[in-house]
């Protein structure tokens, strides 16, 4: 850890100074372990996993509170503040390399490696699985993506390179003489392949709302300060003060950042999510088979460059702490007392970065309060004050724009945000995720139906796994609840899928316990049911991923971006007069990319009005009838003038949801291109920009 923190402080200082093609890995690699790696080099955390995963989430929480803490000053000098803690790190790890080790620290014991024609077939099913997947991409074109997305536009070694994956992976898992490194090898690719696929065939970064995120990291970089008391986003700026201070220090844009978020937080999330497993039992075939299931699994796109993204990762992070340190037996008080400060801060840093991630968090300690699985058992008070203390300054902000309650009606809150289906493509993405949850949760409560008997050793898990549906009794999270309750209970669902069923069915025969105990060598019914297992597993993983797939890039005809779009966005939000009302035709736009986003729609929280949802005009054939209608909407703003975006993205999603009729939005051009109160102001291939006067 020493070496590791010496290494990342003086490769981030070199390269800042220097700068060159390695600044960018140097600056994130120090972000996400140099401060950990130093402060981890002066503890004993036995477990190497969890050590890791500790400098993660060390140096993410870091820095996270140095940024937030710049900005919220307004001193905002980032480089000045990364040569101070690169020399503090320095300092730090030399002083752990400088110190003499303990005698009686036992070093790890070798393991060997695996059988070498073990690794070689292992090596040869990677490398073809890689090459089927870049021959996927050079022969995939994402610019006429219909309406199943991706799935049924990407070349079909994409599918191959999928399977080759799982099931390489399972026989990995079943395969005492496995090579240590392979499924940790197929997991790293399954997270490329499903996560940097998208990426690296778009010229942009998906998804409207991430263009959202990206101007609030513009308008740190560009004022250095977060003070906008009516911007949701800036106060709660933990991921957005981090994006701003590392695209400074790596020398990229922000929109680097958001193509390769998703990918940076599966891996991290993946590191922390292996060391809970490993923390809470079964051993590394359940730590893998849960690693690698939750990636199977998680269609939910909290990954993005969003707040969630980093929150849930903390979330996870901060349980881990939990688990390991603060359950009831064990640990000596003052290691429970610094796991405790340690839990708290992590969670004060997810507590000022995105609204909703924290009370679930407290909700799921509360319960295991509750259940005597904590100690000390008032570990969610404090939690609890953090959390309460940061929301009231910011109350009548989240209460003036945001519903708190929505109500006691479960199935209300659950019922997403699509409405009906407005397509066959939309259906059948829904049904896919609809199902791949349902197969989840129902694998859950088998699970804990067979260990009913030893209900105490799944309690906590299936508690955590329980927890996050408390959500739909007070809250839609306007129409996402379901989502995100399904991504903060299917790690621990895939846990409990993994120890109770998976696990011992692979290994040999369950035990009383729940663990395995091998069969017999020349016990032939026990090997043919472990390798029909291990062929059902491969197929269910396969069909899991192949689901997450569609159910992420299922409608990439509306999230896909293209350069025409983001260029007329960048000059909108530029040139348009301040103090414009700037509307949509419907909400499918890369809106307030700039640090200019507050000159415009003053006193509106998130979203920009539209046509469809806000002036509900959902279904109408738009046209003369409907231009008073639309006029008065916008002149209700308030603003110093009007503009109204049309683009062809907004006909694609009008089309994948059904939100208007065929060629509405054309009839709606016809009668703004003839009306006399409205002008063309801004036009290029794909977007028209059109202007109310008078």
């Amino acid at each position: 850890m020493a070496w590791t923190g010496l290494g990342l402080a003086v490769a981030m200082l070199l390269t800042l100074a220097l700068g060159g093609p390695l600044r960018a890995p140097a600056a994130l690699a120090f972000a996400c372990f140099g401060p950990g790696a130093a402060v981890l080099a002066h503890l004993r955390v036995r477990d190497p996993v969890v050590a890791w995963t500790l400098a993660l989430l060390v140096s993410v929480c870091g820095y996270t509170t140095t940024a937030t803490a710049l900005a919220w000053s307004g001193w905002w000098h980032p480089r000045a503040t990364a040569v101070v803690a690169g020399v503090l790190v320095a300092a730090a790890a030399a002083a752990a390399l400088a110190r003499p080790h303990p005698n009686g620290v036992p070093r790890p014991a070798h393991r060997p490696g695996g059988d070498p024609r073990g690794s070689a077939a292992h090596g040869a099913v990677l490398a073809a699985a890689v090459v089927l997947w870049l021959i996927a991409l050079a022969r995939t074109d994402l610019s006429g993506v219909g309406m199943f997305g991706l799935a049924a536009t990407v070349f079909p070694t994409f599918f191959v390179a999928v399977a080759l994956c799982a099931a390489g992976f399972t026989v990995a898992l079943t395969r005492r003489s496995r090579p240590r490194w392979a499924p940790a090898a197929y997991l790293v690719l399954l997270i490329l392949i499903i996560h940097g696929t998208v990426p690296l065939l778009l010229d942009q970064p998906q998804y409207a709302w991430t263009y959202k995120h990206l101007g609030v990291v513009e308008y740190i970089r560009a004022t250095g300060t977060v003070g906008l008391p009516d911007d949701i986003y800036q106060q709660w700026p933990g991921l957005f003060a981090a994006a701003a201070q590392l695209t400074e220090l790596a020398g990229v844009p922000g929109a680097v950042l958001a193509d390769w978020s998703a990918v940076f937080f599966n891996f991290a999330d993946a590191l922390v999510l292996f060391a809970i497993a490993r923390t809470l039992g079964g051993g590394r075939r359940v730590a893998y088979l849960t690693t690698f299931g939750f990636v199977c699994v998680n269609w939910v796109e909290e990954d993005y460059l969003s707040p969630q993204a980093l929150a849930f990762l903390l979330s996870l992070g901060a349980l881990l702490v939990l688990l390991r340190w603060l359950r009831p037996d064990g640990c000596p008080r003052r290691v429970r007392l610094t796991a405790l400060a340690g839990f708290l801060a992590i969670s004060a840093v997810a507590t000022l970065t995105h609204q909703l991630s924290p009370y679930l968090l407290l909700a799921q300690v509360s319960a295991l309060a509750v259940l005597r699985r904590l100690r000390p058992w008032w570990t969610p008070l404090p939690l609890g004050a953090i959390v309460l203390a940061y929301l009231v300054p910011r109350y009548n902000l989240v209460a003036g724009g945001f519903d708190l309650f929505d109500g006691f009606d479960i199935f209300a809150n659950a019922a997403g945000n699509a409405g009906a289906w407005g397509s066959v493509g939309q259906a059948f993405s829904a049904i896919v995720v609809r199902l791949l949850a349902l197969s989840v949760w129902g694998l859950t409560a088998a699970a804990v139906w067979r260990a009913r008997h030893r209900l105490g050793d799944v309690l906590v898990p299936a508690t955590l796994a329980a927890t996050p549906f408390s959500l739909l009794l007070a809250q839609s999270y306007g129409g996402e609840a379901i989502y995100r309750v399904f991504l903060f209970s299917a790690p621990w669902c895939v846990y409990l899928i993994s120890v109770v069923l998976v696990a011992p069915a692979l290994a040999g025969t369950p035990t009383a316990t729940g663990t395995a105990t091998a069969a017999p060598h020349g016990d032939r019914p026990g090997n043919r049911r472990r390798a029909v297992t291990a062929v059902a597993l491969g197929v269910v993983l396969t069909l899991a991923a192949l689901a997450t797939v569609q159910g992420r890039h299922g409608q990439l005809m509306v999230d896909r971006r293209t350069t025409a779009e983001v260029a007329a966005a960048g000059h909108l939000y530029t040139e348009a007069a301040t103090g414009a009302t700037i509307a949509l035709a419907t909400p499918n736009f890369p809106s307030r990319p700039t640090a200019d986003y507050p000159r415009f729609n003053q006193g509106l929280p998130v979203g920009e009005p539209d046509l469809v949802i806000g002036a509900e005009l959902r279904d109408t054939n738009l046209g003369p009838e409907q231009l008073p209608a639309i006029e008065g909407y916008l002149e209700g703003f308030g603003g110093t003038t009007s503009y109204l975006v049309v683009s062809d993205a907004m006909r694609r999603q009008a089309e994948y949801f059904g939100y208007l009729p065929d060629g509405a939005l054309d009839r709606l051009e016809a009668t703004l291109q003839t009306a006399p109160r409205w002008s063309v102001w801004y036009r290029n291939d794909e977007v028209t920009i059109y202007q109310l006067t008078g």
